[in-house]
């Protein structure tokens, strides 16, 4: 048991025991601060720049599937005057057809 100097001790598992001072509390910090921004520099940041890469990827397969829609509601306008002009010559035909028999 470590004497009763004033100290704060901390008893780790499997029976080690850490005096808690100035200069350990220091050193603690300082390795909880680098350790954090290690995996700040190594781990966050490559993910947020391919988070962002995935967002400007998104957003131009939106805007290309934008223009698809409409160039198939344009297709589809195109389509329709093209049957409405073969069904009136199909009638046309028909005509014709009927006056020469």
């Amino acid at each position: 048991m470590p004497p009763m100097s004033g100290f704060s001790y901390v008893k780790f598992y499997g029976g080690g025991i850490l005096e808690l001072n100035l200069s350990n509390t220091v050193q603690i910090i300082t390795i909880i601060s680098f350790s954090a921004a290690l995996v700040k520099y190594l781990i966050v940041n490559p993910l947020q720049a391919a988070i962002n890469s995935l967002k400007e990827a998104v957003a131009k397969i939106e805007t290309i599937l934008f223009r698809l829609e409409q160039d198939q509601k344009n297709i589809d306008k195109r389509l329709v005057a093209v049957e409405e002009s073969t069904k009136s010559a199909h009638k046309r035909l028909d005509g014709i057809e009927g006056v020469k028999h």
